[in-house]
């Protein structure tokens, strides 16, 4: 199995690597440091399965997820994080992440992941909560409790193509209540940056997960 691992951390990347490489079934055809070397390298090499951390410079590793799965839906995404908690969890299998691993688990628990994605099955590490988790895809955006009304109502308008100040103006709010709810948005939901934020708005208007 051809392997693509991402990860922020050099030292993170060369354990993983030995873990997949010393049984002789994986090999690492390609490493990244941030989230578009990431997809770069996935373009460049077209790897049976993507390891990749949450959080990643640039874009996090749930936004590279999402384009992943846009650009290259036939690879699946392995997400491994020491961040366990329900909501980037949801995120992550709401977009299609193939499993998600805690970094604090057992070795082993890497081979049964690559295992279940040559299966086509989801893994879960047995660390992370399953009352946590909804099925994938059956959660919409709007039911997610990590969000407010408001911040659901301003994610709407921005998947919608609206600027900050139509937003403030058809809310009847300040330009820096918006900018507040965007913010907060992007710590609940696990992505970097407003490009980040935007496109996921987007996607979920073209799939009707709002309203």
């Amino acid at each position: 199995m051809r392997v693509v691992l991402a990860d922020a951390c050099n030292l993170v990347r060369a354990g993983f690597k030995r873990l997949l490489e010393d049984g002789g079934e994986h090999a690492v055809v390609g490493e990244a440091a941030d989230g578009q070397g990431l997809l770069e390298q996935v373009r460049r090499h077209r790897p049976d399965v993507v390891l990749t951390e949450t959080s990643l410079p640039g874009m996090s590793g749930i936004e590279a997820l999402a384009q992943l799965r846009q650009l290259h839906p036939d690879v699946p995404v392995l997400i491994v994080s020491s961040r366990g908690d329900g909501q980037l969890i949801r995120s992550a299998l709401r977009l299609g992440a193939a499993g998600y691993l805690d970094k604090d688990g057992d070795p082993v628990e890497l081979g049964l992941a690559l295992r279940a994605v040559q299966k086509h099955q989801i893994y879960l590490s047995p660390s992370i909560s399953h009352a946590a988790i909804d099925r994938r895809g059956s959660e919409r955006v709007e039911d997610d409790v990590s969000l407010t009304p408001r911040q659901r109502q301003v994610l709407q308008m921005i998947g919608q193509g609206k600027s900050t100040r139509e937003i403030a103006s058809q809310m009847g709010v300040s330009v820096k209540t918006v900018e507040t709810h965007r913010a907060r948005m992007m710590e609940s939901l696990g992505l970097q940056g407003i490009n980040a934020l935007m496109r996921y708005a987007i996607r979920g208007e073209r799939e009707m997960l709002l309203f």
